[in-house]
């Protein structure tokens, strides 16, 4: 199959239907010297010319015109290819599975956005309890650990850092709380397995240590941060979920200092080639939210 270089075709394409190579830079962002090469490369490999260049002007030659029209003819049986592709990728729903805190506080408020993107993708979510098993009929499991698993391919999404949150009108309501002592006397929302984050996280406050007796215990932490959202305690809130809450005012922070934690968020899926196209279609789509949250204020 004798093949030209096909970003120089893509070039070309571009800069036969604008006629005109600095257009065509603007719409491929790149420079108009780099449209030339492309085309020069192009021309080379072919050994005809496609564009007459008369000062900065170019036009079209009569092998440019015919060889646009069959490049063209090419790109739109190629993009109803890839289209009919789609459709038959989107006939399978995508399975996502994993932490309930996750999925409700960062991924729910976003899925119109990725309804938006690709409105033909049908998305089935379930959500699992610490220590749950990964199900074998999932595409994507997002986690809570503190390390990769070999028998998956995973993305980490981001690392944990907490600090106390609670609401407004329970800060009004409750006993005076101006430093970590004052701890003792509120009521601490935790899961089974967040018992030791408070403790860790009132260690690096670098205050002397006191009981804390007030602690409610619930199976999971989405249900600890619904209570904290309620009034009806203290939670350990994890940076990158809560602060949506706290610019509407839902939530607020009696004490800046943060617990930087060793577990992170994983995105993971099974090592499996190819990688079906609705599970490359939602990591990409998360790890560009993901960089444009984290990306610093214009």
């Amino acid at each position: 199959m004798r093949l030209p270089p096909l970003n120089a075709v893509r070039t070309f394409e571009v800069a036969g239907r604008l006629a005109n190579f600095s257009k065509a830079a603007a719409e491929l962002n790149v420079t108009p010297g780099a449209v030339s090469r492309q085309v020069r490369k192009l021309e080379d490999h072919l050994g005809i010319r496609l564009f007459a260049r008369e000062g900065t002007e170019v036009r079209l030659t009569e092998h440019g015109r015919t060889y646009l029209a069959s490049v063209q003819d090419s790109f739109r049986r190629l993009e109803s290819a890839t289209r009919n592709m789609d459709a038959q990728q989107a006939a399978h729903p995508l399975h996502i599975w994993g932490s309930r805190y996750f999925i409700r506080l960062w991924l729910v408020p976003r899925l119109p956005d990725f309804h938006l993107r690709f409105p033909d993708q049908e998305v089935i979510i379930s959500p699992a309890l610490p220590g749950d098993p990964m199900p074998g009929d999932v595409d994507v499991a997002i986690r809570l650990g503190r390390e990769e698993r070999s028998d998956l391919s995973s993305d980490l999404l981001m690392h944990c850092a907490v600090r106390p949150m609670c609401s407004p009108a329970y800060l009004r309501s409750s006993p005076p709380l101006e430093k970590p002592q004052d701890l003792e006397h509120h009521a601490l929302l935790q899961t089974p397995g967040g018992a030791e984050d408070w403790n860790r996280w009132y260690a690096v406050t670098g205050a002397p240590a006191v009981p804390m007796l007030h602690r409610m215990t619930f199976s999971s932490t989405d249900i600890a941060y619904s209570a904290a959202l309620d009034g009806v305690g203290i939670v350990l809130g994890r940076r990158g979920f809560f602060e949506a809450d706290q610019q509407k005012g839902n939530l607020v922070a009696p004490f800046d200092r943060f617990y930087e934690s060793q577990d992170g968020f994983y995105l993971s899926c099974r090592n499996e080639w190819p990688r079906p196209l609705r599970i490359n279609r939602f990591r990409n789509w998360m790890m560009e939210r993901l960089s444009e949250a984290q990306a610093p204020p214009r």
